[in-house]
């Protein structure tokens, strides 16, 4: 058996697998996209958050389209041949799932529009809450890779630390 291995980084909950690598990149996608949109400072209506579904989906589907596109034409060179419907329906079915990431910022945005936040607010915390995630990530991998609880800190701080860094970016650029 040999020891060098890649690691399976799923995680797995009940029938559901998550992907770290989909998240990861969804996350950062999603939290690029909130920061360049500027929501405004007054509660959340109807239409701006019709408006930030948008901003959800836009960048998570040219992701999962890119990904997508880089797969077929990866798979058709290794092994010197067409696609096949279930080839396709494979790949359709890996890459759709980045677009299943901005659900929960969606509910979450959603819900707090009917309490009538602030923009910004929900904007914030959903921002935190992928910073919070990217942490978790980072934490997810050190553990997976046997690394202790020091090590484990560590690569949380640092996946978080840099998603606030392209927070930080982003709004440098636009504000």
């Amino acid at each position: 058996m040999s020891t060098d291995a890649p690691l399976d980084l799923r995680l797995k909950l009940g029938r559901f697998t998550l992907d770290p690598h989909q998240i990861i990149y969804g996350t950062i996608m999603l939290m690029v996209a909130y920061a360049l949109y500027d929501e405004g400072t007054s509660p959340l209506a109807r239409g701006t958050l019709l408006e930030l579904i948008g901003v959800s989906f836009a960048p998570l589907f040219a992701l999962a389209m890119a990904h997508a596109f880089s797969e077929s034409l990866d798979f058709q060179i290794r092994n010197g041949r067409r696609l096949t419907g279930a080839d396709r329906r494979r790949v359709f079915g890996e890459n759709i799932k980045y677009l299943l990431i901005a659900i929960p910022p969606i509910i979450m945005m959603s819900i707090l529009t009917l309490v009538q936040w602030d923009a910004n607010d929900i904007i914030s915390i959903v921002q935190v809450l992928g910073l919070l995630s990217l942490s978790f990530w980072g934490a997810f991998a050190a553990r997976t890779a046997g690394l202790g609880v020091g090590r484990q800190i560590t690569f949380a701080l640092s996946y978080g630390f840099m998603g606030l860094v392209v927070i930080i970016i982003e709004l440098a650029i636009t504000h």
